[in-house]
């Protein structure tokens, strides 16, 4: 290590990570951050330095990230295009690809218009800072996705948090701020640490009594929610329209990306005035070719929405039964809660002698009682993969004095 004076004055913030890390995997059987996993293609199973086990923490909702046809559209277009584009979008680097896809979007969203950016974590930030600045405010839920913070933070826009899925409390907060500038509500619809819905029609009701937009990230609502897997309006049956829907491509769509979808002036407005769209590169042509072939699949399988639906459902029940809490999840991703930090690392450490991964989440992601294991359940995993799961999940709860 550089001992410079200048190099001290960063050592302290070196430490806390090196610190907590090493509390945490203090042996190499402990080590869950940060690990080289190579998944098969065909099944849900990964190599783990040589051991398969059964992944249950990966994202890929609609078990399509190994399928053949995603991976010949990635090859053709890299074939057709390269591995790389020219520049940003606003100059070379836009192909007949990119307006392909965002096509495609727009109409699985039901909306005018969309454009993609190079990840979900961009488009965020990139519509917040491009709708709302300073004069402005934001109403944010006390768990939206770090990505919704920064983007707040970085608009420079007056920030307020409501609790989490509270629309009491949120329509208080709007009737006790000043109703000037833009006003911006925003929510995950499936939020990621627990597995719950936000709840639009009553979001939808204060907004518009309190002249607010309403933006909402379906980062893992898109192929786990809704009838068809088209998100949280689908889920309620249409009876509210939010005004701005933000998603990734790599959960559900096993790629790269983001998108935000809405009107079209909304959309040619964002191109100019959304920084991470505008100084960054395009998404590459592999990344935007099986996000567009997976949209495809998607619509034309809809027993995966179903499978995914159907199997979480079985799988919380399954754990219930033996006393294993999944807080509110009702949707594929389920919290296994552990308790403290090291319990979640203990859990996770037996799981996989039991032959599955399953991956701690610890403060300060979560509450420092709710440590868990995140479990994600995608149409890639059998009704067999599910059971074997679940009786693992309930051996090592026991083992570790969980239940």
């Amino acid at each position: 290590m550089n001992t410079s004076a200048a190099w001290a004055r960063l050592e302290p913030k070196l430490a806390y990570f090196r610190n907590r890390v090493a509390q945490l995997e203090y042996e190499p059987a402990r080590k869950n951050s940060f690990v080289a996993y190579t998944a098969e293609r065909d099944s849900a199973y990964a190599d783990q330095d040589g051991q398969r086990l059964l992944m249950m923490s990966g994202y890929s909702y609609l078990g399509l990230a190994g399928d053949e046809r995603v991976v010949s559209a990635a090859k053709a277009a890299v074939d057709r295009y390269g591995t790389g584009n020219h520049g940003v979008r606003a100059l070379a680097g836009s192909t007949p690809l990119h307006e392909e896809l965002e096509a495609e979007v727009a109409k699985f969203a039901g909306r005018e218009q969309a454009i993609v950016f190079g990840s979900g974590y961009a488009a965020n930030t990139g519509v917040i800072g491009g709708l709302v600045g300073p004069g402005d405010t934001v109403f944010i839920d006390k768990y939206d996705h770090a990505s919704i913070v920064d983007g707040c933070k970085l608009s420079g826009a007056s920030v307020v948090r409501f609790r989490h899925n509270d629309v009491a409390h949120l329509e208080r907060r709007l009737a006790s701020t000043p109703d000037t500038g833009v006003r911006l509500v925003i929510v995950d619809s499936v939020y990621s640490m627990d597995g719950d819905i936000a709840p639009l029609v009553e979001l939808r009701k204060v907004c518009d009594a309190h002249n607010a937009l309403l933006m909402v990230d379906e980062a893992h609502a898109l192929g786990v929610i809704g009838a068809t897997g088209r998100g949280i309006e689908e889920h309620f049956d249409y009876e509210v329209k939010v005004d701005v829907k933000v998603g990734t491509l790599s959960k559900g769509i096993p790629s790269m990306g983001g998108w935000v979808a809405g009107p079209a002036e909304l959309i040619h407005h964002l191109k100019y005035a959304s920084r991470p769209f505008l100084f960054s590169a395009a998404l590459g042509p592999a990344q935007a070719a099986a996000a567009l072939e997976s949209l495809r699949i998607l619509q034309r399988e809809p027993w995966r929405v179903e499978f995914i639906q159907r199997e979480s459902e079985r799988f919380r029940g399954l754990l219930h039964a033996a006393g294993i809490s999944t807080v509110d999840s009702e949707t594929a991703v389920v919290p296994v809660i552990a308790g403290s930090d090291d319990a979640a690392y203990d859990f996770a450490t037996l799981s996989r002698k039991h032959g599955v991964i399953g991956l701690p989440v610890v403060t300060p992601a979560v509450p420092n009682d709710l440590a868990r294991l995140r479990i994600a359940i995608t149409a890639r995993h059998t009704e067999a993969d599910i059971d074997f799961a679940a009786d693992a999940f309930i051996k090592a709860a026991r083992e570790t004095g969980i239940i």
